[in-house]
């Protein structure tokens, strides 16, 4: 999932990108001429959270926060947590987890596909009555929905802490008309908390293990395997953009054609894949009718494609069972700075190891 802000003089623009059924994860960007005059933020708050001023939304955003492990994570060990149950509906990396002293408990979405380090919503901060920040010289409305920063004191993983962090968060209101499809409202996972890229890459390695149905977080320790033979490695890279977004991309083989693809693991779909990217493949691909379609992004609203299920499709050395594939126009919404994006149905019942240290994806030799 994909959400890019625009901050300029004629306000905050909200664009909503691929993934899961959950509360989106924010890219932060600003118009180039008006940046330095437009973007200058004010923030104070109460409850002794010291009050600051930044010279952009993107600095704030991005300020650097605090990890703490517990003492197994410092000794080099690692964490394994279980998927909470909306994995076992969605198919994306979801787990449980805190947030502040009062502890109240919340699906975490894993989300690579989002940019920003963490993304809460309305109710998140009115359960834990978070301190807000107000916003001097920034326009909040965001095409119908309402940005804000909040003060986030503690979000607790398993043993992982993450604590002091600033991050923002969006309150639903109106529906509106974007790039002509209706902007969806409600959210069946309004209480669900976003964890994204930057935070995520912090770590040596994070393991999706979708047999045991766990995901494992390393801080200090590499990822080290004796079976190296059940194991394809693909290259992976982390691109930053002008503004701060961060993206991460996989080179991989789809039906014996390498392809490079934004990896989305807030996404329980297949792959999502724009026209002169699929021109590449299609040729390669067999039993597939695609039929016109449109496929639905909360907070975008539905979007035209070919759609279709390969019943096998060749995905680097292994087999995936009914891979469900949508086309869509290049310059559909949902492809902006990517060519397609691959998200988790395709590694339902395997392993997948993001090795941050070594920039390298990891995949278990599973047939699925």
């Amino acid at each position: 999932m994909r959400v890019f802000v625009f901050s300029s003089l004629i306000g905050l623009f909200l664009f909503l990108q691929p993934g899961c059924s959950t509360d989106p994860a924010v890219h932060i960007t600003s118009d180039n001429q008006n940046h330095k005059k437009s973007a200058d933020i004010s923030v104070k708050h109460s409850n002794n959270v010291p009050d600051s001023s930044y010279d952009s939304l993107k600095d704030f955003v991005r300020l650097d926060f605090v990890l703490k492990a517990d003492e197994q994570a410092a000794q080099g060990k690692v964490h394994r947590v279980k998927y909470h149950k909306q994995y076992y509906t969605n198919h994306y990396i979801v787990i449980e987890g805190k947030i502040g002293t009062r502890a109240n408990q919340y699906p975490v979405v894993l989300d690579t596909g989002a940019s920003q380090p963490f993304f809460l919503n309305i109710s998140h901060v009115l359960d834990n009555k978070l301190p807000i920040y107000t916003m001097e010289n920034a326009i909040s409305d965001l095409n119908g929905y309402k940005l804000g920063i909040c003060y986030l004191p503690l979000l607790q993983i398993g043993g992982i802490t993450f604590t002091n962090r600033p991050c923002l968060y969006l309150e639903p209101s109106a529906n509106k008309d974007l790039f002509g499809v209706q902007v969806v409202s409600n959210n069946s996972n309004s209480d669900t908390v976003i964890v994204g890229l930057p935070v995520l890459r912090q770590f040596n390695y994070i393991m999706f293990d979708n047999i045991d149905n766990e995901v494992e977080f390393s801080y200090n320790k590499n990822f080290e395997t004796d079976q190296s033979d059940l194991w394809e490695k693909f290259p992976l890279t982390t691109e930053e953009d002008f503004h701060g977004n961060v993206f991460l991309f996989v080179k991989i083989s789809i039906a014996g054609k390498e392809v490079e693809l934004q990896f989305d693991s807030g996404s329980g779909r297949g792959l999502a894949i724009g026209k002169k990217l699929w021109d590449k493949v299609d040729g390669h691909v067999q039993d597939l009718d695609l039929e016109e379609g449109r496929d639905f992004y909360p907070y975008i609203g539905r979007l035209t494609c070919r759609r279709g299920i390969v019943p096998n499709l060749q995905v680097g050395d292994r087999t995936v069972k009914n891979a469900e594939i949508s086309v869509f126009p290049d310059d559909s919404p949902l492809l902006t700075e990517c060519g397609g994006l691959l998200g988790m149905q395709y590694f339902q019942h395997t392993v997948v190891v993001l090795d941050f240290k070594r920039s390298l994806m990891w995949v278990k030799n599973h047939k699925v």
